[in-house]
């Protein structure tokens, strides 16, 4: 049986959450949350999900901040990322994509099943 795809939801907006996470889990992916960056971190260390989900703007800080922290880890620095966010912000932009995010995407370009499958290309 192959091994079931994961991926760590790193969004403070409850509702945003719940409709992303069911939507991956209706893929049959292994779904994990965290509200915050520091949650996000420690849930990246202990769980290594396939890819992560990462919004910019946490209540406990910069999504910036999470991409240097993870790139500096060895452990989970290889993990891909693809940011999720309502910041259209170039500078940010560009910082997270040196920091090795795969993509930027803006929330009000995507609707769930085309986040879904935007994620799953970076998995092939």
């Amino acid at each position: 049986m192959a091994k079931q795809t994961t991926i760590l939801i790193v969004e403070d907006e409850h509702i945003l959450v719940d409709m992303y996470a069911d939507r991956f889990r209706a893929e049959g992916w292994k779904v994990y949350t965290a509200a915050s960056r520091d949650e996000g971190l420690k849930l990246t260390k202990q769980k290594k999900p396939d890819i992560i989900l990462l919004d910019i703007l946490l209540f406990d800080g910069h999504g910036i901040e999470f991409l240097q922290r993870k790139k500096q880890d060895p452990i989970i620095a290889d993990i891909p990322v693809v940011v999720f966010s309502n910041l259209e912000d170039p500078q940010t932009k560009k910082e997270a994509l040196e920091l090795g995010t795969k993509e930027y995407l803006l929330k009000t370009d995507y609707t769930p099943q085309e986040l879904v499958a935007k994620v799953k290309s970076y998995l092939k």
